[in-house]
């Protein structure tokens, strides 16, 4: 009974004390706008929080009254009873009269001026939970809107103009906090404009409900109390770029470069670099959006710790300001190295190690030069292969300019610096007894911002060259008897183009739902095809490059992420589906190796160890023995997860997955791979599992448990394999370490 206690959470509770398990919001009539959002806010105003219970248990809770408060704020004590447990919240740490006070204050911001609240205890033994009984009454409806004064001239007369883009209309409830954010949006477009000194509270909304009829007419104005320094209109007058400023060493060198007066104090960056992104200039009227796309472009180039923008009046002339753009760059030269132990979910785990070298400014126009030289040794931990080694090596140098290259850069003010990536690198892969592979690769490709939230990644040029140099006796005859797999191994050359199309929703870090969609697209050899083409038919060896075939395909991979907030505890039902489809033809057949799709492991299907679901239905006869990777021509996956808070930095996560990859033509080598219209459904594996998730901000350390509840290579009629579970708790149950959210 004592143990049973101890795990709900009730050790130290009390009937005059009781535990707080939660509260209800009952409605005597629905909000007639917006019930929803009505219903979120108020929930929000419910604080503290209750323990999280996990069929009537807390062992959180049961942590943290399990142990002593320990002498010292740190220690092993100290966070297991501080950070993974959580404190007991009683009813009386609830100021429920506050709390049921500011609910009628909130609809009373949502135009329900005549809402009524209570609340009442209801017991439960040593536990207690709340119920409050809200009525709304009918909403003020907006009868008519004025911005500004157009009759005043000045500052009054702009603001009138704002009325086509004004937000607020008529017939809708009056709603404080939408007044309040057209407010600042007005006050934006003001400053935008040279209004310099004004600010949110310079202005009013004036409120006349004398009408009577439920209505409401409103007025956007100045204050009559605004000083006249709010109310003038600045121009700049000079502009002063400090470049990476030492506070101990004297300038250097002082240039005027487009009337803009340029010092620099250690001689490193060139002026052009860096008034690529000064969107200031003297004589021109002040702007805040410029002056934050300016501050956001110089640190978007990654070489500046803080980029600070100033404004003083000048001592001669009224109504000018004077700009400092003071630059605080990073330390030029860095080190880095990790160590690290992987654990896979294909059972392969190991040490490796990754050490790298970085210099902020290699050509003295904040180009990021990087050199990164990584290892990995694994073993198989166990399955049928057990004891299965494999080692990974490689080096890869990139060089990150901040403009196009040889492209012409987009037009206008824009918050972000164009970025051409330069890479180039080596590696090798060697599964000990089975096969050694050696890769070399290069790129060319641009990453800009469009706006905010719209990105773009385009590879002009992606070449890489892999090479199978060894085989074992077993590989080879696998190989052989698995002619399409052998031809996907073939030595290749990879010479094509890319892109990828990214936009999110969210526009505030308060949105509740977004979407964030992608759409990524590759090719290689086409351009190559058409050159070659030109000299006559194609030979049956196909064409050569370098002494070796090139590859010919396309590939499209769209993707869909949505992000919905559940209630007012920072819970969050995230969902996903992708689709990526492969096609070779042309110089190939097949397409190459690594470019293929698979399924499984930590940030997909995360109840099947990596690459070892599908192509459709096919049975693998290696089983474990993970002689080559299951891989398809065609992808789709989904996934639903819902995250909760635990305690404190601890969070957990109810998870499925769904999907597998297909081959786009039959293959006699593997019955059952090819996509098939009437037969894919029934070939999507599906899995389901918990997580738990250390999210300190910084970095998220991830584990996820999860089991199989539909094998696709299975017989038809057998593939839910819920009875077969905990037949073989090793194979079916799998556990994900990672770092990060898995999307």
């Amino acid at each position: 009974m004592f143990l049973l206690s101890s795990c709900t959470g009730l050790r130290y509770s009390t009937k005059q004390r009781p535990l707080y398990t939660g509260f209800t919001l009952e409605w005597t009539e629905k909000p007639v706008f917006d019930a929803v959002g009505a219903r979120q806010e108020l929930e929000e105003l419910v604080k503290p929080d209750a323990n999280n219970s996990i069929l009537g248990l807390r062992p959180t809770v049961a942590l943290h009254n399990g142990i002593k408060e320990p002498k010292k704020q740190k220690g092993i004590k100290h966070w297991l009873r501080n950070k993974i447990g959580s404190e007991p919240v009683y009813l009386d740490a609830l100021p429920l009269a506050d709390i049921n006070k500011a609910m009628v204050n909130r609809l009373n911001n949502r135009g329900y001026f005549g809402a009524q609240s209570s609340y009442a205890v209801v017991p439960h033994g040593k536990r207690a939970s709340v119920v409050f009984t809200v009525t709304p009454g009918a909403p003020h409806l907006i009868s008519s809107i004025r911005v500004g004064d157009p009759a005043n001239g000045g500052l009054d007369s702009t603001i009138a103009l704002q009325v086509p883009q004004c937000a607020i209309r008529i017939g809708e409830p009056y709603d404080l906090a939408r007044l309040t954010a057209e407010r600042s949006r007005v006050v934006d477009r003001m400053r935008d404009k040279g209004w310099y000194r004004l600010r949110d509270d310079d202005l009013i909304w004036a409120t006349d409900t004398a009408r009577g009829n439920k209505s409401v007419a409103l007025h956007l104005r100045v204050k009559p109390t605004t000083p006249s320094t709010k109310r003038s209109r600045y121009t700049i007058g000079s502009v002063t770029v400090h470049s990476d400023q030492d506070e101990v060493l004297p300038p250097m060198d002082t240039v005027m470069v487009d009337s803009v007066k340029y010092i620099s104090y250690l001689d490193s960056y060139r002026s052009a670099a860096i008034l690529r992104g000064v969107y200031v200039r003297p004589a021109t009227t002040y702007s805040l959006a410029r002056t934050t796309a300016m501050q956001n472009y110089l640190t978007s180039y990654g070489v500046f710790r803080n980029v600070l923008v100033t404004y003083s009046d000048d001592t001669l002339r009224s109504g000018v300001l004077n700009s400092h753009i003071t630059l605080q760059p990073l330390k030029r030269f860095s080190l880095f190295s990790e160590a690290s132990m992987v654990s896979k979910s294909n059972n392969f785990a190991g040490p490796g190690v990754r050490a790298g070298f970085k210099d902020r400014n290699f050509l003295g126009g904040a180009e990021q030069f990087t050199l990164d030289i990584n290892g990995r040794f694994e073993t198989q931990i166990s399955g049928a292969d057990q004891g299965t080694n494999a080692y990974e090596v490689g080096i890869k140098a990139g060089l990150a300019i901040p403009r196009m290259l040889l492209l012409p850069e987009p037009k206008g003010i824009r918050t972000s610096a164009p970025i051409t990536n330069l890479t180039a690198g080596f590696g090798l892969f060697r599964r000990i007894n089975l096969y050694g592979m050696r890769s070399a690769s290069a790129g060319w490709g641009h990453m800009w911002k469009s706006d905010l939230r719209t990105w773009h990644d385009l590879q002009l040029l992606e070449f890489s060259f892999n090479q199978l140099y060894y085989t074992s006796a077993d590989f080879s005859q696998f190989l052989q008897e698995n002619p399409t797999i052998q031809r996907s191994f073939e030595d290749q050359f990879i010479v094509g183009v890319g892109y990828t199309y990214t936009h999110s929703t969210k526009k505030r870090d308060t949105q509740r739902d977004w979407f964030v969609y992608s759409l990524g697209a590759d090719e290689s050899g086409n351009l190559l095809n058409a050159i070659y083409g030109v000299k006559g038919a194609r030979p049956e060896e196909g064409y050569i490059l370098f002494g070796q075939r090139f590859s010919q395909y396309v590939r499209l991979r769209p993707e869909v992420r949505w992000y919905h907030a559940l209630g007012g505890r920072g819970d969050q039902l995230v969902t996903r589906f992708l689709s990526q489809t492969g096609i070779a033809y042309g110089n190939t057949e097949v397409m190459p190796y690594v470019k293929q799709f698979y399924t499984g492991g930590t940030n997909s299907l995360r109840g099947f160890r990596a690459r070892s679901v599908g192509p459709g239905s096919y049975i693998s006869p290696q089983n474990d023995n993970l002689l080559v990777d299951q891989v398809g021509d065609l992808k789709l996956e989904a996934n639903m997860e819902y995250r909760f808070g635990l305690s404190g930095i601890v969070k957990g996560a109810l998870f499925a997955d769904v999907g597998n990859v297909w081959l786009l033509n039959e293959d006699p080598t593997r019955p059952g791979g090819a996509f098939k219209w009437d037969t894919f459904v029934s070939e999507l594996a599906v899995d389901a599992g918990i997580g738990l998730r250390v999210d300190p901000q910084v970095i998220v350390i991830r584990l996820d448990l999860a089991a199989p509840l539909r094998r696709p290579d299975l017989p038809a009629g057998d593939r839910w394999v819920f009875d077969d579970l905990y037949t073989d708790i090793t194979r079916n149950f799998i556990l994900n370490i990672a770092i990060g959210y898995p999307f």
